[in-house]
C-alpha cells in the first residue's frame, strides 16, 4: 500500500514539474506548434483538414479557418490557408500576400518559421 501511495506521489510530482508545451527542434516535423495570440495568450495549432485546430495552453480547442499571431516583429496578423498556401492579412491594414510560410513566435517569444508538412508542420528556428 505504501509502495503505490509513494509511486503516486512521485508521478503527481513529475506531472506537475513537466513543461506544459515541448519546444520542437529545428528542421522538425510536428504535429502542432506552439504559438503566442496576438493578445499574448499561449495556444497550439495543428490541421484538421484545410482549417487549424487551435488549443489554449488550457481548456478545450476549437477548428476555424483562420489563426491570428504574432509575427517575429510583434505585429499581430492573421493567416488563412488558400489554395495550398497561406494568405497573410495583417491585422491593422488592409493589404495581404500569398506565402509558403508561417513566420511567428511561440511561447517564450522565440522566433520561428513553419511550412506545411505531412503530419503536421516543419519547423525551423530563426
Amino acid at each position: 500500500m505504501r509502495a503505490h501511495i509513494l509511486a503516486a506521489a512521485v508521478l503527481a510530482t513529475l506531472a506537475l514539474a513537466a513543461p506544459a508545451q515541448a519546444q520542437p527542434q529545428s528542421g522538425q516535423t510536428v504535429g502542432e506548434i506552439p504559438y503566442t495570440t496576438c493578445d499574448g495568450s499561449r495556444w497550439s495549432v495543428s490541421w484538421q483538414g484545410d482549417n487549424f485546430y487551435h488549443r489554449p495552453e488550457t481548456g478545450a480547442g476549437h477548428a476555424d479557418d483562420h489563426m491570428d499571431y504574432r509575427t517575429w516583429g510583434g505585429a499581430c496578423w492573421s493567416a488563412k490557408w488558400v489554395d495550398g498556401q497561406f494568405f497573410h492579412t495583417p491585422k491593422v491594414g488592409d493589404y495581404g500576400h500569398p506565402d509558403t510560410i508561417l513566420n511567428f513566435t511561440d511561447w517564450d517569444g522565440v522566433p520561428w518559421t513553419a511550412t506545411r508538412a505531412p503530419g503536421g508542420w516543419k519547423v525551423t528556428r530563426k
